[in-house]
């Protein structure tokens, strides 16, 4: 059994739900108290946690994996090793950021001014790296709110949009790091543990692997196809076949979706005609 970690409610929730989902995952949610769900077709059951309790269950052994924000395992100390996957989902930057109105022309405006910031740890690295002495201080909630009621001069924080920032007449000015979700696992786990923990991993891959990505299928020319196979950036060699007592050859490729719409002129102008466009869930490689 598969023990996985995710975060229990927001944003961040619903998209690790949804990941789940695709790789095929039949999860049941009977009670919206539950803390714990378990998979119908796969050996995994998911716990719902609060999201800075993933890393230490991660850590601890309580859980095989977990689904949180880059940002969380490190302001954990998770090590580099236990970062097995980048998800590609939940991004955002942990950013600091002042008052709009005040002048920054560099790092060095911070030096001797108070930071309020849920993440003290990663706030402390970073000063630390760029030689400022700051006085940190912990917020949890509101942390936006923070210079406009005099708790104090800047604000370090997750920043998706920008537009919260607006609202509170603040700036960003510099990126401490940038995030996404990520898969941590646990030091160790028993043999059967990891085989299920790879098949999870080649669910994922497949996923990954299909984003952006169509299946195209095409009727060629027949005296025009190496021309064309020239100009399909195709991600795996093209698939052909030729019709009986025809002049045309049927060519079906996988490709770039933002690269298929830049030639499709100029596949219609060499003669190709029908262009079949289908997308993809998985692509196993």
């Amino acid at each position: 059994m598969l023990r996985i970690a995710i975060q229990s409610k927001g944003q961040m929730y619903q998209e690790s739900l949804d990941l789940l989902d695709s790789v095929g995952f039949k999860l049941v949610i009977r009670d919206s108290n539950s803390l714990v769900i378990r998979s119908s077709n796969f050996p995994a059951e998911v716990l719902l946690v609060e999201k800075d309790r993933i890393p230490e269950f991660v850590a601890q052994g309580i859980v095989d994996v977990g689904i949180c924000g880059e940002y969380l395992a490190c302001q954990y100390g998770t090590p580099s090793e236990c970062v097995i996957k980048r998800l590609g989902f939940n991004k955002s930057t942990l950013s600091l950021a002042i008052p709009r109105d005040a002048k920054y022309r560099g790092i060095e405006w911070f030096m001797g001014k108070s930071i309020a910031t849920p993440y003290p740890e990663l706030l402390a690295r970073y000063l630390k790296s760029r030689g400022v002495k700051a006085v940190t201080r912990l917020m949890r909630d509101r942390v936006y709110m923070a210079p406009k009621v005099g708790i104090a001069d800047a604000i370090c924080d997750r920043v998706h949009s920008g537009t919260t920032l607006m609202s509170e007449n603040l700036k960003e000015v510099e990126t401490v790091m940038t995030s996404e979700a990520v898969l941590i696992a646990a030091p160790s786990m028993s043999p059967l543990t990891k085989m299920i923990l790879d098949e999870f991993l080649q669910r994922i891959d497949s996923i990954q692997a299909a984003a952006n990505k169509k299946f195209v299928r095409m009727n060629v020319p027949e005296n025009k196809v190496d021309e064309i196979l020239k100009i399909l950036p195709s991600v795996h060699r093209p698939s052909l076949s030729h019709y009986q007592n025809d002049e045309y050859v049927s060519v079906s490729v996988v490709m770039d979706e933002t690269r298929l719409w830049d030639i499709v002129e100029r596949l219609k102008m060499l003669g190709t005609k029908e262009i079949l466009i289908c997308p993809i869930d998985k692509m196993i490689l």
